[in-house]
């Protein structure tokens, strides 16, 4: 637990948050698979209506209802969780802009040597 909040303060120090690819840019298979580890009866339906991450960050009540999730009260449950992948979402390109106006491209504690997966726009 320490090392990740630690690799936090790091990636806060730099301006990004973390590593992994954004959710906006999840493939299917990947939104499948973050259904399925929260929802698991889920992942087949997002399958079928290939969803893939950008879609399911746009997902509402009614979208849900029309996919046939139900009862309201999972559709509640399921726009709280992505809700907060949204939020996550926001404050890391908040924090890749600041890290970048605080490091201009090639100067500073910035890596230049080569490709980073980040969800950082470059």
């Amino acid at each position: 637990m320490e090392s990740r909040v630690q690799d936090g303060a790091e990636a806060l120090q730099k301006g990004c948050l973390h590593k992994e690819v954004s959710p906006a840019q999840w493939t299917v298979p990947e939104v499948c698979a973050w259904l399925g580890a929260r929802h698991g009866d889920l992942a087949p339906l997002a399958a079928e209506h290939e969803v893939t991450g950008r879609a399911l960050l746009r997902l509402t009540e009614g979208t849900l209802q029309r996919m046939g999730v139900e009862p309201c009260s999972r559709r509640w449950e399921l726009l709280q969780e992505l809700l907060g992948l949204r939020l996550q979402q926001e404050l890391e390109e908040l924090l890749c802009i600041v890290g970048r106006e605080q490091h201009p491209r090639g100067h500073g504690d910035v890596p230049t040597d080569g490709p980073r997966s980040s969800p950082c726009p470059e």
